[in-house]
């Protein structure tokens, strides 16, 4: 009897871990900053009373779960990828676990429900970026003439760059230089054919659509709550973006 409920014990250590790290990488992976990540670990943690002890660090994130007397220690790689639909989900999955009382195997098969759900199709984004960009156009003063060409150089740099960089496999930085380059040139059409009064408005938000605004936002939070070291690489990150 020992035996088999200390077996018992090692495959619920076992599912756990793979949960919680599961977890973790794809939520900070979707963009998510660490102090999300952390509350969301520890709120479930809490539930499960797990000790769990997550490290962040800017491409691999270590996590240590305790279970009575014993621990084990996982480490695993994360990746870059925005998706706010898996930060909401992940979240609220947070908040199911305690709620609806859920056991590591149902949460962990709602987690991978999340994880397979179909992105947007790019063409969508791709036409939805063209008119937040409009819109930020004409926020800033332009007229119909210059939103017009901000939205076809956006909608023009926005596809360049998913296609180069998902399906030619370019560096993102590359990718970037080629897309600001084109929607710039674009946006030059109000000034060259003489269109609307306000082409300089057009120039100057053709490019906003590259402005890595969540590295941004990520640096800040991650600096203020004492992850130095992921702030830094956000930060860098960043400002590698838009300098190019």
């Amino acid at each position: 009897m020992t035996c088999n409920l200390h077996k018992q014990e090692a495959i619920n250590r076992t599912h756990a871990i793979d949960f919680f790290s599961n977890y973790a990488t794809t939520l900070l992976s979707s963009g998510a900053t660490s102090l999300r990540t952390e509350t969301n670990i520890g709120r479930m943690a809490e539930f499960y009373n797990i000790k769990v002890i997550i490290t962040i660090m800017p491409k691999h994130v270590q996590i240590m779960l305790t279970m009575g007397d014993e621990s084990v220690v996982r480490v695993v790689s994360r990746t870059m990828g925005i998706n706010f639909y898996s930060i909401t989900e992940l979240s609220r999955l947070s908040w199911r676990v305690v709620e609806e009382r859920l056991d590591v195997a149902t949460a962990n098969k709602i987690l991978e429900e999340i994880k397979s759900k179909k992105r947007c199709h790019i063409a969508i984004v791709t036409i939805m970026a063209g008119l937040a960009n409009a819109s930020f156009c004409r926020l800033f003063g332009g007229d119909y003439w210059a939103m017009f060409f901000v939205l076809i150089a956006t909608i023009s740099g926005f596809y360049t760059k998913h296609e180069l960089v998902n399906k030619i496999g370019i560096d993102a930085r590359i990718a970037t230089i080629f897309a600001a380059s084109i929607s710039s040139v674009l946006s030059c059409g109000a000034s060259m054919y003489g269109l609307g009064n306000t082409p300089e408005v057009s120039l100057a938000t053709s490019v906003l659509y590259l402005v890595p605004g969540i590295p941004y936002i990520n640096a800040f939070s991650d600096l203020i709550n004492g992850h130095h070291i992921c702030a830094l690489s956000w930060l860098i990150s960043a400002l590698e973006t838009t300098i190019c």
